[in-house]
């Protein structure tokens, strides 16, 4: 209930109207905060309520409701909750709510000049749609709250797996370079462990070599002493031991011996060809390497808005199957009308990309794997060559050729059931390859002008390309 202040402020005048409490007219009337308006004297204390330090207690003759009045009304109050906010203006007791105006009003603003063609309710009455909305508004933050927490847990897992792989991508990396260094290592120690047994035995022979041509020195050196001695004896001397000294003095033919043997020629020839080409292996290892970590495996989907009505496509957009039903598609300038064809997503204008196409051929069917340019012609008659923006290989169950201008066949002993696709932009290269084997089927060389996609056409009935991750 609203404080009645002793001054009477708060309280209207009632001219020519019935007092409800007394049925005399009106004297000095005022209205209570509860809406009753009655003459002053007619407000009353009850005896058994008393007074109290705080002021005295009123009741309303009607409804009987207690009125504080305060020692003092120097500034209204707010009194805590909505149901006991009180008139900054008047001090009154807030009951009501204007709708035009958006403001609380008291019994006082209730009857004022400003408010009287307003929409005004009951504060409850008034605050209930407003609650209502906030309650349906709260509700659906809620929801979507909700929503937004679930998703970002699953978005957190899937992180966190991406992270799990990540690292053991890493781990994967690390293990498989140390091991390719300890393998290079151990090849080196390999190597040079046989070229120091290599040139201990050339030390070796050369030993050998030297000794030999010694002793040979040293033999001669013996024999030329004694052909000196015999040269200054008498004649008579000489004469009796000529027959002695000429035998002495036959020249023994001296087959010097090999410097390196042949075996160990043969050796260091051998070694030195493994030497030779290690640069070259090497350097091509490293370029294919860096080929390989440069190229792009990403995920390569089909695209439903350039499929012909002749192809149904798997709800995950990673197969492709011909029907001889054509199916109602909305028409689109990017829709395939004249062969029943598709392209894949993403497209490509720079970089390293490969991916892989399984193929599935029905009776008498074929399949078209490779790239397409972003302008080739899609309604019509088209043609598949790479005068046409197609670079591609055209498989059938007995023929399989390049689609260069004119045809390139290609005489495989196997038409291969996966084909792998490899992109290099600024190279201009499209090379196709057995996907198992990594044999090479064809390479196209081209000049691109713009994006190019990935292009697969399937012909007749059971005939079928699946991308493989």
């Amino acid at each position: 209930m609203a404080r009645l202040p002793a001054t009477g402020k708060r309280w209207v005048a009632h001219g020519g109207t019935a007092c409800p409490a007394c049925t005399r007219p009106l004297e000095d009337a005022v209205t209570a905060t509860c809406g009753h308006t009655f003459c002053r004297l007619c407000l009353r204390a009850p005896s058994q309520m008393g007074s109290q330090a705080s002021g005295r207690i009123l009741l309303c003759p009607l409804c009987q409701e207690e009125e504080q009045q305060p020692e003092s009304f120097a500034a209204p109050v707010p009194l805590g909750p909505l149901g006991e906010t009180y008139c900054e203006e008047h001090g009154e007791k807030i009951y009501f709510f204007c709708e035009n105006d958006a403001e609380f009003l008291c019994v006082l603003c209730r009857e004022g000049s400003s408010h009287q063609a307003h929409t005004v309710g009951f504060l409850e009455e008034a605050i209930q749609p407003y609650r209502d909305r906030l309650r349906s508004r709260l509700e659906a933050l809620s929801i979507e709250r909700n929503e937004l927490e679930d998703t970002k847990c699953r978005e957190d897992q899937k992180l966190q797996v991406l992270l799990t792989q990540i690292e053991n991508k890493k781990q994967q990396v690390e293990a498989a370079f140390e091991r390719l260094q300890r393998e290079l290592e151990e090849q080196q120690c390999l190597l040079l462990a046989r070229l120091r047994e290599l040139e201990q035995q050339i030390w070796k022979e050369r030993d050998e070599y030297i000794t030999k041509l010694s002793e040979e020195v040293t033999r001669l050196g013996v024999q030329v002493n004694e052909l000196e001695e015999k040269c200054q004896q008498p004649a008579s001397e000489l004469l009796q031991d000529v027959r002695v000294s000429q035998s002495r003095c036959e020249m023994k033919p001296f087959v010097s011996p090999e410097a390196i043997s042949s075996e160990l020629i043969r050796k260091i020839r051998d070694l030195h060809r493994k030497i030779l080409t290690l640069p070259k292996m090497m350097s091509t290892f490293s370029e294919k390497l860096v080929h390989h970590l440069e190229t792009d495996s990403g995920i390569v989907t089909l695209d439903p808005e350039t499929a012909s009505r002749s192809l149904v496509l798997s709800d995950d957009r990673k197969s492709v199957r011909y029907t001889r039903q054509r199916r109602n598609l909305p028409d689109s300038p990017l829709r395939f009308d004249g062969i029943p064809a598709v392209l894949g997503t993403p497209g490509f204008s720079s970089g390293r990309h490969r991916w892989q196409v399984e193929v599935q051929l029905g009776d008498g069917g074929g399949c078209t794997v490779g790239v397409a340019a972003e302008e080739v012609r899609r309604k019509g008659e088209m043609g598949l060559s790479a005068e046409d923006g197609v670079w591609a290989l055209i498989l059938s169950h007995q023929q399989c050729w390049a689609s260069t201008c004119p045809g390139t066949d290609l005489p495989l002993g196997e038409i291969p059931s996966a084909v792998c696709v490899a992109l290099d932009y600024e190279a201009g290269l499209v090379a196709l390859a057995h996907a198992e084997t990594q044999a090479p089927i064809f390479t196209f060389s081209a000049s691109f002008d713009g994006k190019v996609f990935p292009f697969f056409a399937v012909w007749k009935k059971g005939s079928c390309l699946t991308l493989k991750d």
